[in-house]
């Protein structure tokens, strides 16, 4: 193993992610990190003071560059259907392509350690969760704004995190785990649903 000083804090950070996201916190051990990114425990506490903040620190990395891309996509004057339209086509395709980061939002809504889950939902969730809300908010105040954004995180979500399983479903079909065809439904689900009622 390596003991290499020059790995910088964002270095590790990325590093970290993927073995974080495969695993969970539970899952993977101070030394486990080290190894991989060719470091020595002693240097890993160097830059962490411990597991808790290196999680922590990890998740964070991982989010903020796309939480601050999904606020981009809604904070401007576009008609309310047109922000939602490209929200969920962001959401699909940001999970898509970065497993890393799906897995990881399915690790910290999951988490089952209450304290860690309370602050990775304030400082790590909260901006992901209240740019939706912000969407959620400009629709009828016939729907509740918390509600509609859980609903609307949910519905996404639900299509990565039952991937293998949809799989033996009877009718599935191999166009249904095109990012396109998910994004499709869900804005033509939540179109409907959410237009005015006649």
């Amino acid at each position: 193993m390596l003991n290499n000083p020059r790995k910088s804090r964002e270095d590790i950070l990325d590093l970290a992610v993927p073995l974080f996201a495969k695993s969970g916190f539970d899952g993977v051990s101070i030394r486990n990190v080290a190894s991989q990114i060719e470091l020595t425990p002693a240097a890993l506490y160097y830059h962490f003071k411990d597991k808790e903040a290196l999680y922590f620190e990890t998740v964070k990395h991982a989010f903020e560059t796309k939480t601050s891309a999904a606020k981009d996509l809604i904070d401007n004057g576009d008609e309310v259907f047109a922000n939602l339209e490209k929200f969920i086509n962001w959401f699909v395709t940001t999970l898509n392509r970065d497993n890393d980061f799906q897995k990881l939002l399915q690790w910290v809504l999951l988490d089952s350690n209450p304290k860690r889950m309370q602050s990775l939902v304030k400082d790590v969730f909260s901006d992901l969760f209240l740019t939706t809300r912000k969407l959620a908010e400009s629709f009828s105040p016939r729907y509740d704004p918390q509600m509609l954004s859980i609903s609307i995180i949910g519905l996404v979500l639900c299509h990565f995190q039952s991937e293998e399983g949809r799989k033996f479903l009877p009718g599935r079909k191999a166009i249904h785990d095109k990012p396109q065809v998910i994004s499709a439904h869900i804005i033509k689900l939540l179109k409907n649903g959410l237009a005015p009622a006649c």
